[in-house]
């Protein structure tokens, strides 16, 4: 016959398994849309996610502030990432997505196979090649569903230029659609290409911008923000970084059209919750 002892520890157990269940069962019915810019140092790394499934866009420098992130907001038991999104092969983008690959069962890789020749680089080939994650090329016309939400890439075309030295005339740039609600991610995508999308077919216009580039003053011209016209913007960067991001400059461009700006050497972690359609709210 079992012991006191014991029959407390069954119990116990048996508590701790029902809370473990419970977690789980709330969690997957939880269909709320989020959308979180990781405070991730220099560095860009997003995630959007809805109930069980997640799409990870870049994952910073930093595999350990990369894993704190994804600890901090996908449940223990959760193991598995749909969709990992490297926007072009630079270390701040990619760095952190080695741990998250050897971590996670990753459901596919979609970059936009721009080459480099950093050791970063060959080391997320390699990962890849080991672990046997499907890799897909990420372009313009490709759609990535997320329940109700859909996730566009406008850019690159077909044609890359494919340079080494300046990986970020590739980066790929998204759109996320839930509803009226409507969000950009653009990498590190450069200035000089903005044409390109500004006479698209796309309609460009949205909520939530993701500035380019951390910042940088050779990004995000008031052109382009005519075309977008966001509510907000976001930027991505390091306190006290080294590199002046973000430069005055594009500071007063955002300004001057009154657009909100959220950064995460300011205010950490910038996370949108998205509660039906027609109302993304960014959480407190």
């Amino acid at each position: 016959m079992p012991s006191k002892k014991h029959l407390y520890f069954l119990l116990l157990f048996l508590f701790v398994i029902s809370l473990i269940l419970a977690g789980i069962i709330w969690h997957s019915q939880n269909q709320k849309l989020k959308i979180i810019f990781f405070d991730v140092g220099q560095g860009d790394a997003m995630m959007i996610s809805q109930g069980q499934n997640q799409i990870l866009i870049d994952g910073g420098s930093s595999g350990q502030k990369e894993m704190e992130k994804l600890g901090k907001y996908i449940p223990f038991w959760d193991r598995k990432i749909e969709i990992v999104i490297a926007t072009h092969p630079d270390q701040d983008h990619i760095g952190g997505l080695l741990d998250v690959m050897k971590n996670y069962k990753i459901g596919k890789v979609i970059d936009n196979s721009a080459e480099s020749d950093s050791q970063v680089y060959k080391n997320y080939l390699e990962i890849i090649e080991n672990k046997k994650i499907e890799r897909l090329k990420g372009r313009e016309g490709m759609n990535i569903k997320i329940k109700d939400a859909n996730l566009a890439i406008i850019y690159p075309s077909f044609n890359l230029i494919n340079n080494p030295k300046d990986t970020n005339v590739d980066s790929i740039v998204a759109k996320l659609t839930y509803g009226s609600n409507s969000f950009l991610f653009t990498g590190d995508f450069p200035l000089e290409k903005e044409p390109a999308l500004l006479g698209a077919k796309f309609d460009l216009s949205l909520k939530v911008l993701k500035i380019s580039h951390h910042g940088s003053k050779n990004a995000t011209s008031a052109e382009f923000l005519d075309k977008v016209s966001p509510t907000e913007a976001i930027i991505s960067s390091g306190k006290n970084n080294t590199y002046g991001h973000p430069a005055e400059e594009l500071l007063e461009r955002l300004k001057a059209k009154k657009i909100n700006i959220l950064r995460t050497d300011e205010k950490g972690d910038i996370e949108y919750i998205c509660k039906n359609l027609f109302s993304c709210q960014m959480a407190n």
